[in-house]
């Protein structure tokens, strides 16, 4: 009994953490952000749950001796690190935003109390200067294509020209610089200062481990279905005869799903981003990147309801996606993860699909019926994070607003 309890522990953590984020973008959206990150996305027992997560991940891992399997040990691992990394940036990053006018210098920027309010100041080894703030027009002449801060940095060893702007973020013993805001009279610049030693080094070779441990996971797979099917008997006709009508089956429903599914979701982008140009932000090579591999893992899980053996990979690419979407938040955002409501309920489903891949410690799933109920279910998820959160919850994310 305590055996199978044990087994099953880390996927009770995960329900109750998917509850958690659940609840916390609803929070957000009636009171804030601020009282959504106070309360429980930096609130002790939050922090308590990913740890005893991991706590009760470390066992199992143990337990199945899973370092016999090195792709897939590698790829827990690689999750434990990303916790690692995060933890490390909770406790020993510095955030804050910084006020310039032009000609005017500072060395020092204002972090937020646990209150929410730009209180506390921070010095940093380093003069910032703006120099001249301008924005850059599409040949409309009306819609912004940039925002550009010409600076200086000011050190012991000398004074740094440069440029900082969407997507561009200057860089200096440690500290990144971000373009935020601006001034209505365009003479001042908004910038946000990030100090992350070691939390980001951490959560990038996390990242890269998983990336690896992924394609090295989806190759040992191939071999093995490989061997697998070469081991099939050739005898028994009938058998290979209902076996091939089922597979006949699955596979149109899955190419129903597929089109359908495929189609309304590229409508439904087409739209959201035609609706106005394209802000600033957005202009990035990570876009295509990151909402094409997004959107492709999402038309995968729909398939996945009729086609199992499509999780896994469906589920490889929501995560790679998510990661994919996290650099480029950090390069435009000065943060790998802010909390945003899209960015939780993408995680939620990442969580979500990712139960089903672990039936030896959840036999449950063994049953193609049980599987299936559960898939129909997990598609609530996905058609939140798709089209709930920007009707419903809002959010950096909604752009098409």
């Amino acid at each position: 009994m305590r055996s199978s309890v044990s087994s099953k522990l880390p996927f009770i953590l995960v329900i109750f953490l998917v509850i958690a984020i659940a609840v916390a973008t609803v929070l957000e959206n009636r009171y804030g952000t601020q009282h959504a990150l106070q309360h429980v996305y930096g609130a002790w027992w939050f922090v308590a749950l990913w740890a005893l997560l991991a706590l009760a991940g470390c066992r199992l891992i143990y337990k199945r001796k899973m370092w016999k399997q090195p792709s897939v040990f590698l790829l827990h691992l690689s999750f434990l690190i990303i916790l690692v990394g995060a933890l490390t940036t909770h406790v020993t990053s510095h955030r804050g935003m910084i006020h310039l006018r032009e000609g005017e210098a500072c060395r020092s920027y204002w972090v937020k109390n646990e209150q929410g309010l730009y209180t506390l100041t921070e010095k940093m080894p380093f003069y910032l200067a703006l120099q001249k703030f301008e924005i850059l027009y599409d040949a409309d002449g009306i819609s912004h294509s940039d925002y550009i801060s010409h600076v200086v940095i000011a050190t012991k060893k000398g004074k740094d020209e440069t440029t900082i702007s969407m997507n561009n973020i200057g860089r200096i013993s440690g500290y990144r610089i971000y373009q935020t805001s601006y001034d209505e009279d365009l003479k001042g610049s908004i910038f946000t200062i990030s100090f992350d030693p070691w939390g980001t080094g951490i959560t990038y070779a996390g990242y890269l481990l998983l990336a690896i441990s992924m394609i090295w996971v989806s190759l040992k797979r191939n071999e093995k279905l490989k061997e697998n099917k070469e081991k099939l008997p050739t005898d028994n006709v009938q058998c290979s005869t209902l076996n091939g009508q089922w597979s006949m089956f699955n596979g149109q429903l899955s190419t129903i799903l597929l089109a359908l599914c495929g189609t309304v979701m590229a409508s439904y982008m087409v739209i959201a981003i035609s609706r106005s140009p394209l802000v600033p932000i957005l202009r990035s090579p990570y876009l295509v990147v990151h909402v094409g591999t997004i959107m492709l893992s999402y038309i995968l899980l729909v398939v996945s309801i009729a086609r199992r053996d499509v999780l896994r990979p469906a589920v490889f690419l929501l995560a790679t996606g998510i990661f994919l979407g996290a650099v480029w938040a950090n390069v435009s955002w000065g943060t790998y993860w802010s909390w945003d409501p899209k960015e939780s309920w993408a995680l939620i489903t990442l969580l979500v699909y990712s139960i089903p891949l672990h039936n030896k410690s959840l036999p449950w799933f063994n049953s193609i019926r049980n599987y299936r109920i559960y898939s129909i279910l997990a598609f609530a998820c996905l058609l939140m994070t798709y089209f709930g959160v920007n009707f419903l919850l809002g959010g950096m994310h909604s752009y098409a607003g």
